[in-house]
């Protein structure tokens, strides 16, 4: 950050850790100056603005390095056990519990055994879950299974199955609930105890309940428009760009701290563009965002407040982008990286909501013309008087 040695940082640029963590020194967020000089660091009507003070304030506290993976498959997803601190991770082939002080394998689980995953390695785990109240994993399958595997007995259970097979799962803060997303754009919601709530259609025509109301001001082009002018009537629509190629058209679930609401962004079938979409409690739609043209794959819920997370490629910049929950877009801010240097993956907030962590791929080209992958994670500390 503009203004700040490297000495006032805890890494240095390009240090590796067990992910690579980097800090762009002698760079700057487009749009931090003009942010701060207006509203001194601080919120600015409905924009967050971030301040390069407050960014100096993240410290790297641990880091953890799998030298190397000796499980099963290749690792596609994982969760953490919160009473032992070891990791459970789902690959192609089955779940491994792994302590990562140690790197030492605890346990395997092979799902290709019980034939819920095939043995040719094609198999794909879309989401994993911790419960510990039930002393168990559970495991969701692309071709539609869902599997409770107890952590005491060792025990596979069968407790559902999707025909035209799943996409993602997710469980709600308390995990009183959870939300199965299917390969026909629906919504299952199910209880703990895997007792069917309902199933909805993920791509509907209505805004939802929380639609605006409109108070009969006649056609735009016969409104009066003050300073606009009359070009503000005849303006056309803005074009949507369809989804990146790279975007890996799944559906993203993101619950609300206090679980009353979820967020689920998923491929609209007619622009192919992303929409976000947010349901209540009750799996009722509450609202649908605005088109956003260049929105990407990653979301997150801000735990304490009402600020959904996500990202967006715009012409000559990159973004992270904020919606509320009526699903209107509430501030931005530039990611400090070339146009098309890197790829967001994923992106997630600590549980006090003061920091944001970012998943991407570094994507350089080599003089040969090939890819060099680096992963990092960034990690933004945030600075607002309200949610």
């Amino acid at each position: 950050v503009r203004g700040q040695p490297a000495s006032a940082w805890p890494l240095k640029e390009g240090e590796e850790t067990g992910i690579r963590c980097r800090t762009e020194v002698g760079r700057k967020f487009p749009g931090f100056q003009r942010l701060e000089e207006a509203a001194g660091g601080e919120r600015l009507g409905q924009l967050l603005a971030f301040s390069a003070p407050a960014m100096r304030n993240l410290k790297l506290l641990h880091s953890l390095h799998c030298s190397g993976w000796k499980g099963l498959g290749k690792p596609q997803c994982l969760t953490l056990r919160t009473d032992t601190g070891t990791l459970l991770v789902g690959s192609d082939l089955g779940v491994t519990e792994l302590d990562p002080h140690t790197e030492q394998v605890l346990r395997k689980v092979s799902l290709v055994e019980e034939a819920f995953l095939p043995e040719d390695g094609t198999g794909c785990i879309v989401g994993i879950e911790d419960l510990p109240d039930q002393e168990s994993v559970c495991v969701a399958t692309a071709s539609g299974d869902v599997i409770l595997y107890n952590l005491n007995s060792n025990q596979l259970e069968c407790v559902g199955s999707v025909d035209s097979g799943l996409s993602g799962m997710s469980w709600s803060p308390d995990q009183e609930l959870v939300v199965l997303t299917t390969g026909q754009g629906t919504i299952i919601m199910m209880t703990k105890d895997f007792d069917a709530v309902t199933e909805v259609g993920i791509h509907q025509d209505d805004f939802g309940e929380g639609k605006f109301i409109t108070v009969g001001w006649g056609k735009k082009e016969t409104q009066f428009h003050g300073a606009e002018g009359k070009q503000a009537a005849r303006c056309k629509p803005v074009e949507i760009q369809p989804a990146f190629p790279w975007d890996d058209q799944k559906p993203r679930v993101t619950w609300r701290g206090d679980g009353q609401l979820f967020a689920v962004s998923t491929i609209c079938p007619v622009a192919g563009s992303r929409k976000l979409r947010i349901w209540n409690r009750e799996c009722v739609l509450q609202s649908t965002s605005e088109s956003v043209s260049g929105l990407e794959q990653a979301l997150c819920w801000k735990p304490s407040g009402n600020l959904i997370a996500s990202t967006q490629r715009k012409l000559n910049k990159h973004n992270v982008v904020f919606f509320e929950q009526n699903g209107l877009q509430h501030g931005e801010f530039s990611l400090p990286f070339d146009k098309g240097q890197v790829k967001v993956n994923e992106m997630v907030w600590n549980s006090d909501s003061t920091v944001l962590a970012v998943w991407l791929e570094d994507l350089r080209s080599t003089n040969g013309g090939i890819k060099d992958v680096h992963q990092n994670t960034y990690g933004i500390k945030l600075s607002s008087r309200r949610s």
